[in-house]
């Protein structure tokens, strides 16, 4: 475990808003104790309340994923707990996943020196004295640094379908060949099978995708040529393509999405590269019919 001294208080970033972790993370100077899965909710444990004292962050797992870096994407589940009786502050973070920029203006000064050149997979421990209406406490925050790209199984690719790839900075690329018809109807072509929760219907997924028009390979959209920031999409409110596309897919899974001009803009078909990312909302089950 790694641990660094935190210099200036993190409520500039609290206020403003799947690998399986270990059963127990402790903190190696505090007595603080964390349990659960990486990116799901985490438990807390301490004897409250906490004593008032000096500020800490520690890292209480390596990620093996992307290295952040200054102004880059970075996508956080925060979860903050008072440190006076251990209860969940919804108001200052409850493990919804944020998409910032890796910035001092976005993160505050004091998480940009922590974040910069952690790695995605990371789940740091933050413990800061802060001041309530009751007076002093310390808030105990913990801090998952999700991936923004996929993770999983890479998936063969099936003959008679657009090529995928990616291009030398890790951004996905699709040509279509010569010879391949446009879809007449959805096509779901998985490329990377996460491991994380299913999407549903009525949940807003964050996810990093570009949409090439079939006819001549030119981009329609794109998150990663908008500077590679994730996009939050309320699923009940995209096109149908993407949608249907996504919904019941892995969080951490790739999609290449084969849309006909019926279920995407009308005028074109589309290829469509989406990486799920994370989920937020409960969703809806869907009842069946009859």
């Amino acid at each position: 475990m790694l641990r660094r001294p935190l210099a200036v208080a993190l409520a500039v970033l609290f206020l403003a808003g799947c690998q399986a972790a270990p059963e127990q993370q402790e903190s190696e100077e505090g007595p603080v104790t964390v349990t659960g899965e990486f990116g799901s909710l985490p438990v807390v444990t301490f004897e409250a309340p906490l004593e008032v004292g000096e500020s800490t962050v520690e890292v209480l797992i390596e990620g093996d994923g992307r290295e952040l870096s200054p102004g880059g994407p970075v996508l956080l589940a925060l979860t903050a707990y008072g440190g006076d009786d251990g209860t969940i502050l919804a108001e200052r973070g409850a493990g919804a996943p944020r998409n910032l920029l890796l910035t001092r203006d976005d993160v505050g000064d004091s998480l940009y020196e922590v974040l910069t050149g952690t790695a995605e997979g990371s789940r740091i421990l933050a413990v800061q004295p802060v001041e309530e209406d009751g007076g002093p406490m310390m808030l105990v925050v913990v801090i998952d640094v999700l991936r923004t790209r996929a993770h999983g199984e890479v998936v063969g690719l099936p003959d008679g379908v657009p090529v995928a790839g990616e291009d030398e900075a890790g951004i996905p690329t699709a040509t279509v060949p010569e010879g391949i018809g446009e879809p007449t109807g959805l096509e779901v072509v998985p490329l990377i099978r996460g491991e994380g929760p299913q999407v549903m219907p009525g949940q807003e997924a964050i996810v990093q995708y570009t949409a090439w028009y079939w006819d001549d390979g030119t981009i329609y959209d794109s998150t990663w040529q908008n500077g590679a920031i994730p996009a939050s999409v309320a699923i009940d409110g995209a096109f149908p393509g993407l949608r249907d596309g996504v919904v019941d897919q892995r969080v951490g899974s790739r999609v290449m999405l084969l849309i006909p001009p019926d279920q995407a803009i009308g005028t074109d078909s589309l290829v469509m590269i989406v990486d799920i990312l994370a989920v937020t909302g409960e969703g809806q089950v869907e009842e069946p019919e009859g």
